[in-house]
């Protein structure tokens, strides 16, 4: 049997291995649709996929390109996020997005986490499209919700504490300004902002094929979920 200690470090130990099922429940989805693209569906219907689904700035810019699939621009800006090139790229979003996103689904459960992700890949669509307007490339990939994630977390008090004790769920979130001040979170904002600048312009190609980064997506999420947070955080509250 186990002593009061041991149950009590069991307690306390235990947020950190009971992952928010809404985590792996979008990640198996992901996985899936991309399963499906793999090995269920022909070249036709990946490429009809891709072009139905992905986020393409030109849609907005282009009445012929955006008559290809009429509305698809009302859905696309949420839906390429659940689209990943290759097992690489879904792997590494998944492998972030149980880092981050974990900690911030615990913080708001499993419906208000799904509006931080929705919002994020629509702001990460919403600056890629400044950048791109005219661009026909699709773009896919949870990067900008996951950086959606990175950036709430900052507004979490114990982002840079090695262990928090209590419940999350009432602690008080840091203001963006406490955010932007605290000497950890600063310290990971640049670095992180430096990394996508070097993925973007292209000193550190991550492909290893020379395929761009749709860097401004991730600053997009990153931006929504360090200034949005709070008031998602609010929600149903």
């Amino acid at each position: 049997m186990q002593s009061s200690s041991e149950e009590q470090e069991t307690q306390e130990n235990q947020p950190v291995f009971n992952l928010p099922m809404i985590i792996p429940v979008v990640i198996g989805l992901m996985a899936l649709l991309h399963a499906l693209r793999v090995y269920v569906f022909d070249n036709e219907l990946n490429y009809q996929t891709i072009l139905g689904f992905s986020f393409i700035p030109a849609r907005y810019s282009d009445e012929a390109i955006a008559a290809i699939y009429p509305l698809s621009q009302y859905w696309t800006p949420v839906s390429y996020a659940f689209l990943h090139a290759d097992w690489t790229h879904l792997f590494m979003n998944s492998f972030w997005l149980l880092a981050f996103g974990g900690v911030t689904a615990r913080r708001l459960e499993a419906i208000r986490f799904m509006v931080l992700f929705v919002v994020g890949a629509m702001f990460g669509a919403a600056l890629h499209y400044v950048f791109h307007a005219n661009d026909i490339s699709p773009m896919i990939g949870a990067s900008a919700s996951v950086s959606a994630c990175m950036g709430a977390a900052l507004r979490l008090p114990y982002f840079s504490e090695a262990r928090f004790k209590g419940d999350i769920r009432q602690i008080q979130i840091r203001s963006v300004i406490q955010a932007l001040t605290n000497r950890q979170a600063l310290t990971f904002i640049i670095i992180w902002f430096g990394v996508n600048l070097l993925f973007g312009t292209g000193v550190v190609d991550i492909t290893g094929n020379g395929n761009p980064i749709a860097w401004e997506a991730h600053i997009g999420g990153f931006i929504s979920g360090l200034l949005l947070f709070g008031l998602i955080d609010r929600l149903g509250r």
